[in-house]
């Protein structure tokens, strides 16, 4: 990636961070704003009421994961008796922003703390339920983000009590070590999904308090939060923690991110000699590494990107086998599913490529020599961009045929719909000049069309009157989702394929050319294809 928009990149995730729209400003600002309690199995919380939204911020579904309890399961908050203030977020779990630090690659700056095992609970003004409830898990690498960075008033105003969750990031959230075996929860690699989890079951115990109904739960969840996701459909422990999912932009079958506990674990010991920790207990001397030092420490471990990123595995008690295999047995939690991805994924990743040579050299480094010599031969670079036509191949084999495949894959089992999202000027705050080409739609676009509000990469007040009506489009979908008349004009996914609808400000459409336009019958020949499709 271009390093000049990497730097613009992580500096609009830090502004992002920083204000955090999670905060409902417009919410706290009210001159009416009233104060509300709930009433949660760990004591009770005293939020705020305004603007036609109910909001709980940083409630603890875990307690703080610092000490003794960093690399352990997550633990029930030690309880209360007076009313816990809940008109503030908590914090950011500990994260890097930095241009390498982003993918796992080490340094950036730090911040957010290790005590971050928080929700954010929004419910319409006066609820008393029971309302629908959808929970949402954030991507950003498995190294940044947090449940407040986005803003679900309007999700709210559908009538949806909505919870947004934080997990562990980084090493603190993924690193595998043989010597955490000791403590009886295995060797590790899958933290942050115990803190989704964990959360989840705190959404099935509590969200009534707050006007929820735990019988009828969508989780929803983008990029590094749909991986998450989709392998937690696949976790014994998830099994009665939601009605429905929704993928967006990730799936645990794409072969690059699909890793054993035991794989993981194997860098290990390079990881702690890395911080510092080479004496004979290294779990001790890990645990007592300063934050700040373990999340600017480079990834030793194969994860979300291959070599040196992170992100969950399987072969643990968490996720006992590998997600495709399960999918292939009917070993998962069978809900319906909707599962999607953005036509032009991989623009916002190739802006580096440049000139033929780049394009070349690039192609081979992600697939060796004979596939990537196959993979040019079948995206020829014609009338446009180099970097258009890698973004391209990244698109395809990264998201788009996965997405078919695990489509397919679920629908022998559940019902399963398809999307694309496909608005090719969905607005972005970086400025035109620094990219070699129009952004389309780019990685994480259609979330400000899902939630219709401000975040750290778009604001909707740019919408044209087509895009603003695209978003109530699908911001009614998404709540909607599972709802009596969901199916019309929506044909479900057959295992042999099927129509995915595409989101477009020139209106809707359904497309059974998916799977020939996005080349994954050529995918599909190589080992970078979807696992099981």
């Amino acid at each position: 990636m271009h390093r000049a928009l990497l730097l613009i990149l992580s500096l609009i995730a830090l502004a992002g961070c920083a204000t955090h729209p999670g905060k409902v400003g417009h919410v706290r600002s009210v001159a009416d704003r009233a104060a509300v309690v709930a009433e949660t199995a760990s004591g009770p919380v005293r939020g705020m009421e305004g603007a036609g939204v109910r909001a709980f911020l940083g409630v603890p579904y875990a307690a703080p994961p610092v000490g003794e309890l960093r690399w352990r399961a997550p633990r029930p908050p030690e309880p209360w008796t007076e009313p816990r203030d809940a008109t503030r977020i908590g914090a950011d779990c500990t994260q890097a922003i930095g241009r390498k630090a982003i993918l796992g690659g080490g340094g950036g700056l730090v911040f957010g703390k290790e005590d971050c095992l928080y929700v954010n609970v929004y419910a319409p003004a006066g609820a008393e339920g029971p309302l629908p409830v959808m929970v949402f898990l954030p991507g950003g690498a498995f190294t940044i983000g947090s449940g407040a960075n986005y803003d679900p008033s309007r999700l709210v105003g559908r009538g949806r009590v909505l919870v947004t969750v934080n997990y562990r990031l980084g090493a603190l959230g993924w690193l595998a070590h043989e010597d955490f075996a000791a403590d009886g929860e295995g060797i590790g690699g899958n933290w942050g999904l115990m803190d989704q989890q964990a959360a989840l079951r705190w959404v099935q115990d509590n969200i009534a308090a707050f006007g929820g109904d735990p019988a009828d739960v969508t989780v929803f969840a983008e990029s590094a939060g749909a991986w998450s996701l989709c392998s937690l459909m696949t976790s014994p422990g998830s099994e009665g923690l939601w009605s429905r999912v929704i993928l967006q932009s990730g799936t645990c079958v794409e072969p690059t991110s699909l890793w054993s506990a035991g794989e993981a674990a194997e860098s290990g010991n390079t990881f702690a000699a890395s911080v510092g920790c080479t004496d004979e207990d290294v779990r001790a001397c890990l645990r007592r590494t300063p934050a700040s030092r373990l999340a600017k420490a480079a990834s030793r471990r194969q994860g979300l990107n291959g070599p040196g990123s992170w992100g969950p595995v399987y072969g643990d008690a968490v996720v006992p086998m590998a997600p495709p295999e399960a999918f292939a047995r009917g070993a998962f939690v069978k809900t319906p599913v909707m599962i999607g991805s953005n036509a032009d994924e991989g623009r916002l990743f190739a802006v580096e490529v440049r000139d033929g040579e780049r394009y070349d050299k690039e192609t081979v480094w992600m697939y060796g020599e004979e596939i990537g010599s196959r993979v040019l031969e079948r995206y020829p670079v014609e009338d446009e961009a180099w970097g258009l036509t890698m973004a391209r191949q990244f698109t395809d084999q990264k998201f788009a045929c996965p997405a078919d495949a695990l489509r397919r894959m679920l629908a022998r089992h559940v019902p399963v719909w398809g999307y694309q999202f496909a608005d090719p000027d969905a607005p972005i705050v970086i400025p035109r000049w620094l990219t070699p080409y129009d952004m389309g739609a780019y990685h994480a676009s259609e979330l400000t069309y899902v939630f219709g509000t401000r975040w750290a990469f778009a604001d909707p007040a740019r919408f044209t009157p087509e895009q603003k009506a695209l978003s109530e489009r699908m911001g009614d979908l998404w709540a909607g989702f599972g709802s009596e008349g969901f199916e019309v004009n929506w044909p479900r996914m057959a295992a042999d394929g099927g129509a995915v609808r595409v989101f477009s400000p020139e209106g809707d459409r359904v497309d059974d050319g998916f799977s020939d336009r996005h080349e994954c019958g050529f995918w599909a020949t190589t080992v970078f294809g979807p696992v099981g499709g």
